[in-house]
């Protein structure tokens, strides 16, 4: 009986190995590790879990990656020589670094988990550069501007080693605090490598397209963006841990009057917003999709739009009619609502700013025909 069930676990574990990241990549593996528990297979159930949180973190689930490296980190902690934390070193990068998406995880929480990090990364004589640059993420995530502005310091100035994140994921981390503070030309210029394909990795371009779609609609570069947008939006159509970047090509939509293409956008991954685990994510999407339908009001002669939206919407309706300011009035609710738990737990107004500025944007909208070979 005990082979039958271990073999059972072993054929989950290779039909997920075949599949692409994804909800039925990380069902497979949880069933798995569940069979792996139920007969207090402690060595299987790391390996499992090991696998898991790969699937989980480029799947969209960050929310079980986290469940499940808490409990190998523990594992580690019980038994160092037998579940080396060195081996885990990687994902504990990935872990740590979306933990700040969570609004209900405290700033205490949050240190001490970098804390952690920190150690662990000590004892393997590796790392620092890494560390500092999820400081500094968290610190520009909460809206603690001087500090975040110091660890970027740090982070730059820090030798890479073994333990530092691939150049292309470093670069696109770097234009995030290049376009924070209006910096487009510097933006696209160190993006340069990425779009000319000489750097990239299993999320780079794909999440490098997106960032720089507002940077180059202020420089009036509308036909780059264009090209970035058909080109990076096939990139991110079909994985839900691209929801953020899907809600810049959201935005883009919008600012560039292509309402219609925008609303099939919102059409197709509001599913994900519903269920997605990060909220951080999910306000990106919903402040975008907020700012489409305000330019859908504003264009005038659309009262009510046709979209098929899935079920578990609240205000699901099955002839597929929705009143445009109803349907704006609960995304902005859901935006308005994530940004305040956030600002809460930070102790700053970031969020609140990052919604306002949908009305920056309303004021620098450009027609601009996507559809066009111009």
């Amino acid at each position: 009986m005990m082979s039958d069930w271990r073999e059972q676990a072993q054929q989950l574990w290779e039909r997920a190995d075949g599949l692409e990241p994804g909800e039925a990549k990380v069902r497979l593996l949880e069933e798995a590790v569940r069979l792996a528990d139920a007969h207090s297979d402690t060595s299987m159930g790391y390996m499992l879990r090991d696998a898991l949180i790969d699937a989980a973190t480029f799947g969209g689930f960050p929310d079980k990656a986290l469940v499940a490296f808490a409990w190998c980190r523990g594992q580690q902690k019980k038994d160092p020589k037998r579940f080396d934390p060195e081996g885990m070193l990687w994902k504990q990068k990935w872990v740590v670094g979306r933990i700040k998406e969570f609004p209900h995880i405290t700033r205490k929480q949050i240190s001490d988990a970098l804390n952690d990090m920190e150690q662990c990364f000590a004892a393997a004589d590796a790392g620092r550069r890494s560390v500092l640059k999820l400081r500094y993420g968290a610190a520009r995530e909460m809206g603690d501007t001087a500090e975040a502005e110091r660890l970027w310091a740090a982070w730059l100035e820090t030798p890479r080693d073994h333990l530092t994140d691939c150049r292309a994921c470093e670069l696109d981390d770097e234009l995030d605090h290049h376009v924070d503070r209006g910096e487009w030309e510097l933006a696209l210029r160190k993006a340069r490598p990425i779009l000319e394909g000489r750097q990239g990795c299993a999320e780079i371009p794909h999440l490098t397209y997106g960032t720089l779609l507002y940077p180059l609609f202020k420089l009036d570069d509308l036909k780059q963006a264009r090209e970035l947008h058909r080109r990076g939006y096939p990139m991110v159509a079909k994985n839900r841990e691209f929801l953020a970047t899907v809600g810049e090509h959201l935005e883009f939509l919008a600012l560039t009057d292509n309402l219609s293409r925008g609303l099939t956008l919102l059409e197709k991954h509001l599913g994900w917003a519903l269920e997605h685990p990060s909220y951080r994510d999910r306000f990106t999407f919903y402040t975008a999709a907020a700012f489409l339908l305000e330019r859908v009001l504003a264009e005038g002669g659309r009262d009510v739009v046709s979209l098929r939206l899935p079920k578990s919407f609240p205000d699901y309706r099955a002839d597929c009619g929705y009143e445009v300011k109803t349907l704006h009035t609960w995304v902005h609710g859901q935006a308005s609502d994530i940004a305040a738990r956030f600002d809460r737990r930070n102790g700053t107004d970031r969020f609140a700013r990052l919604l306002a500025r949908n009305q920056v944007l309303a004021s620098e909208v450009r027609p601009f025909t996507i559809d066009s070979t111009q």
